[in-house]
């Protein structure tokens, strides 16, 4: 190395050595002068549902990390979710909004909705997969069925005279209760509903044959024996009803539903902001509250680190891109 290059190497290394604090500083300072103003979660649903719920639980685990700043969740239901989501894009990526999102949000939409207006892989950074939501299949317990085995039986039996409702058109329970019927060569008529209370009481009253629902929609049924679970549609079971059946979900041919609430936020938001929020949501889901809140509701805590997170997401649009494909759904 000549002598005019050594000098210049000198000078660049002693250039660095004065920068490398104020390189410290700028990181430090832009970690303390976050949050600057009130920040707020947004629930695409309206209150008193479970997203609701674990929005405002997130509120809570932010308010208290937080004290100096206000946290609110602000309700903006309907439009499948995309009022809520493009509210959220209107926002700067600066931290302080948050969107409770589901897989209809984040997945779904894409493949069903022509004018979506938004992106949900490139539009948004994920936080974190927060929970998922168990899903069951549900009887009339004065009825024929005591079991999964006996309400398929019943549909080879009579094709095309078994009813099986739903909650919704589209969503991540109507796709796998399609995918099953398709997989196993079954006929029956899946019944669209507006929500589980309409559902569960027409199966009540004997309208329909079965329902599939998220748990915690319909266990306050299941306590009093108005309904009765034949089958739990994942591979663990729900804690509160333990000797309802699982189903196992490597096999193909099996009824199996994977539903999730995110945690995301606008793309471009600084990552360690999003890694600061993380933290505060895996250290809070061990208080004592959140882990009320997710076993009354009957929800498993699943709190994937972002990046996890971020594969996890973009997996499960491609999963439900191919089965929306498959149930030859056409886009609303």
């Amino acid at each position: 190395m000549n002598m005019q290059r050594i000098r210049r190497h000198i000078a660049a290394l002693a250039l660095l050595t004065c920068i490398a604090p104020m390189l410290g500083m700028t990181a430090a300072q832009a970690q303390t002068d976050w949050p600057k103003r009130n920040m707020k979660v947004v629930v695409p649903y309206p209150a008193g549902g479970s997203a609701d719920a674990m929005g405002r639980m997130v509120a809570n685990k932010l308010a208290k990390a937080f004290p100096k700043v206000s946290v609110v969740v602000e309700n903006i239901p309907g439009g499948a979710t995309v009022p809520g989501a493009l509210a959220v894009l209107r926002d700067a990526a600066d931290g302080h909004t948050l969107f409770m999102a589901s897989d209809g949000t984040l997945n779904i939409n894409r493949w069903l909705l022509k004018d979506v207006r938004y992106d949900a892989d490139r539009d948004f950074t994920p936080v974190t997969v927060l929970n998922s939501y168990p899903h069951w299949l549900i009887v009339n317990p004065q009825g024929p069925y005591k079991s999964l085995d006996d309400l398929v039986k019943a549909i080879r039996a009579k094709p095309g005279k078994v009813s099986i409702s739903i909650n919704t058109i589209g969503g991540s329970a109507h796709l796998a209760l399609d995918n099953w019927r398709r997989e196993n060569g079954l006929d029956f008529a899946i019944v669209p509903y507006r929500g589980s209370p309409p559902a569960v009481t027409d199966l009540i009253g004997g309208h329909t044959d079965a329902h599939m629902d998220v748990v915690g929609s319909s266990a306050a049924f299941a306590r009093s024996a108005r309904v009765l679970p034949v089958a739990v549609l994942q591979g663990t079971p729900i804690h509160e009803f333990p000797k309802v059946p699982t189903q196992d979900p490597k096999d193909p041919k099996t009824l199996v539903v994977q539903s999730n609430l995110s945690v995301v936020m606008r793309s471009g938001t600084p990552q360690d902001v999003v890694s600061r929020i993380y933290a505060i949501l895996q250290a809070g889901v061990k208080d004592s509250d959140f882990a009320k809140t997710l076993d009354t509701l009957n929800l498993d805590p699943v709190l994937l680190e972002p990046a996890q997170a971020k594969t996890f997401l973009q997996q499960e649009t491609q999963r439900y891109g191919a089965l929306v494909e498959k149930s030859g759904l056409e886009k609303q």
